[in-house]
């Protein structure tokens, strides 16, 4: 693929069920226009934020295919393959090409902690097996694996992968692989996972921003890249502290930081008309009718828009 085109702000999107916790494909292809019409730059589809560890593999090939044929070539679509061996993530892989994505996402595997030799035959194996462009996907504090930054910028010199989504929280370990990539000449795309680090991000040497806000702060998120871009960064700090806001109201929720971050954020887009539930699948909780209410109420006062294209919210 032409690496130009991974650029800016790609949500990594969310996963809408119904009130039975079965994948929503209605809701899911709303939620994917709500966001190509406010600007984002592609699609990150059975990521973290999607729930990805919570859905077998039909489910998670026929979540990436919705994602595409709504997208319809317009951004790139990046479908997240983690698993927990390299065998299974093959299959993920496999699936993502059947369902029309651009490239694919890897984690290191979760469970064991591996060494590095076996993460370097991990991305290797996986992307001699599955005919497309390879990212990783490095976030440690869930899959319990911190990669090395050399481990990094051996599979890109090699070509084993294009890029990396650094989910980490740490500027100065992406800045290192940002930096060497730049004075090697690697053609390396970096983004940062952080939900209000995208101006930071770029100074530190990367294309875009892959945060999980983006779902229900897109138009900010675009503003503060497109402001970062141009060096206005007065402005970009005026959408960070918008996403700040948003982001203190999606933590009405309670329950762990993943469960009220996912659900408290299907809650904003429900009270905007874009998705039909705030459900998410068990163990995760679902926010209680009173704080999505709540969620509700807060929202009103920052002039978020509302969904408005023609799309039905139930299937035909």
């Amino acid at each position: 693929m032409n690496l130009e085109r991974l650029h800016g702000i790609i949500p990594p999107i969310l996963t809408p069920l119904t009130d039975e916790e079965e994948v929503d494909h209605a809701s899911l292809r709303r939620l994917v226009t709500y966001l190509l019409d406010q600007g984002v730059h592609g699609i990150w589809v059975t990521g973290t934020t999607g729930e990805f560890p919570c859905f077998d593999q039909a489910e998670r090939e026929a979540i990436v295919r919705t994602v595409v044929e709504t997208v319809g070539g317009r951004v790139p679509v990046i479908a997240g393959i983690g698993d927990a061996s390299t065998r299974l993530a093959i299959q993920h892989g496999r699936a993502a090409w059947r369902a029309g994505a651009d490239a694919v996402a890897l984690t290191a595997p979760y469970y064991y902690v591996n060494s590095q030799e076996e993460l370097l035959d991990h991305f290797r194996a996986v992307r001699a097996a599955v005919d497309l462009p390879l990212m990783v996907y490095n976030i440690p504090q869930n899959v319990k694996t911190r990669l090395e930054t050399s481990t990094v910028l051996t599979l890109a010199r090699e070509g084993t992968v294009i890029g990396i989504k650094d989910s980490q929280n740490d500027l100065d370990w992406f800045r290192q692989v940002m930096t060497a990539a730049r004075e090697e000449g690697l053609a390396f795309r970096g983004f940062l996972g952080t939900r209000i680090l995208i101006d930071a991000g770029l100074v530190a040497g990367a294309h875009g921003a892959i945060p999980g806000i983006s779902n229900v702060a897109a138009a900010d998120c675009v503003g503060a890249y497109a402001a970062a871009r141009r060096g206005d960064w007065e402005a970009a700090d005026r959408h960070t502290r918008r996403i700040i806001a948003l982001q203190q109201i999606v933590g009405i929720a309670r329950g762990s930081p993943t469960s009220s971050s996912f659900s408290g954020m299907k809650a904003v887009l429900k009270a905007l008309g874009v998705i039909a539930t705030a459900r998410v699948r068990r163990p995760l909780r679902t926010v209680s009718a009173e704080e999505e209410a709540r969620i509700a109420a807060a929202i009103a006062t920052l002039d978020l828009p509302a969904f408005r294209t023609a799309v039905p919210m139930h299937s035909e």
